[in-house]
């Protein structure tokens, strides 16, 4: 039936908002949907991969089987219109059930940004048979909101159910301060627990970041979990990230003048943009290869990562032979060379931080977090690594 995307517009509300179809009037180029497939599967696969893991390393249960309780976080940084929690929810292989599913999702952008989602965006994305309302945390600066996507019923209006919803939207300037980020996810309407299993989701987040600000953002997260002596969950923050890897080449040069023709960097590598950080250079600037990217996560305080570029992660497993297939009908690629060269130039990278001790047998401690598992290679492996 189509490609599936991250974004979608506020036209054709009621239609399918995640896929592309094989259009000839369409104005965005074979070459870009297909990399953008690529990097939605992968991305997804990662979010899969964390969802199916146990909830500690001493049980394979990946569900909470006496009460179904919140185990399970997500937080997609610089969402943006990212539609994946309604995909979670409501597509074709759902596995959010619903408001009160074990699962909390947090969707952080700038303040705008967020208050236009809450506003236009998500109630034209949501479908027939299902009530939108959304609640304005006044105590975060009425940045953030709490969304009840319920079904509708009869008679009732949504302030009348007694649900409790566990997706938010946070208004948070990604430049600014990590621990701002973390005052308002942990302010009791949002709920985030810190000795909960959870995932970081950046995708072409960290390019547009000053170098300074997006190391300071990624050693906040590897410190950000806490174990807790009443909680049997492995303590772990996981991180997949989705970026351009630059290099040194000459196609890597040219990625640099785009964004510089649109206003993103100057001539010097600077910041365009009117801000406090005008004279950083971008991450993109900075880490430009792939080492670079992994290297940047141990230095922040990540105990393990591993990564590859999109085309390998495109030929080896990451992306499965079935969406492949379903890619190559959609969209007939005669720039073949042009695709690989594009995907030599992104990778996937996935770092993860535990704090978790576990006893070895002999009195030692030692840290085996199920979360380790995500950053696995070879046979076996979660994420096709």
């Amino acid at each position: 039936s189509g490609l599936v995307t991250k974004k979608s517009s506020a036209a054709n509300s009621r239609q399918s908002r995640h896929s592309f179809h094989n259009d000839s009037s369409s104005t965005t180029e074979p070459i870009i949907r297909k990399g953008t497939h690529a990097r939605v599967k992968a991305v997804d696969r990662a979010i899969d991969a964390f969802l199916s893991l146990p909830l500690s390393s001493a049980s394979k249960d990946t569900k909470d089987t006496k009460e179904q309780t919140v185990c399970r976080q997500v937080v997609v940084l610089g969402a943006g219109r990212d539609t994946t929690y309604l995909r979670y929810r409501f597509g074709k292989d759902a596995i959010l059930l619903d408001d009160n599913d074990n699962v909390r999702w947090y969707e952080v952008d700038h303040p705008s940004i967020i208050q236009q989602k809450a506003q236009s965006w998500l109630p034209s994305c949501i479908p027939d048979g299902y009530d939108y309302s959304c609640d304005m945390n006044e105590d975060g600066g009425g940045n953030s909101h709490v969304v009840t996507i319920a079904a509708a019923q009869k008679g009732e209006k949504n302030d009348e159910r007694s649900s409790i919803s566990n997706y938010h939207l946070i208004g948070h300037d990604l430049r600014s301060s990590p621990a701002s980020l973390f005052e308002t996810l942990t302010h009791p309407k949002h709920g985030y627990d810190r000795s909960m299993p959870t995932l970081f989701v950046l995708e072409c987040v960290m390019m547009y970041l000053p170098n300074e600000a997006s190391s300071d953002l990624l050693r906040h997260l590897a410190e950000s979990s806490l174990p807790c002596s009443k909680s049997s969950y492995d303590p772990f923050v996981a991180v997949v990230i989705y970026d351009p890897i630059p290099s040194n080449d000459r196609f890597g040069q040219l990625m640099i003048e785009n964004l510089q023709r649109a206003g993103i960097t100057s001539r010097k590598g600077q910041r365009s943009v009117d801000d406090d950080d005008a004279t950083s250079q971008l991450s993109l600037e900075k880490t430009r290869t792939l080492s670079d990217q992994l290297t940047k996560l141990a230095q922040s305080g990540f105990d393990v990562a591993v990564g590859c570029d999109m085309m390998n992660a495109y030929d080896h497993g990451a992306i499965s032979m079935d969406d492949r297939r379903r890619a190559a009908r959609c969209e007939m690629l005669d720039e073949l060379e042009e695709f690989n060269l594009l995907m030599k130039h992104y990778c996937l990278v996935v770092g993860v931080s535990s704090k978790g001790e576990r006893s070895d047998g002999n009195g030692a401690s030692e840290n085996r977090s199920v979360g380790f598992r995500l950053c696995s290679v070879g046979e076996g492996s979660l994420m096709g690594f």
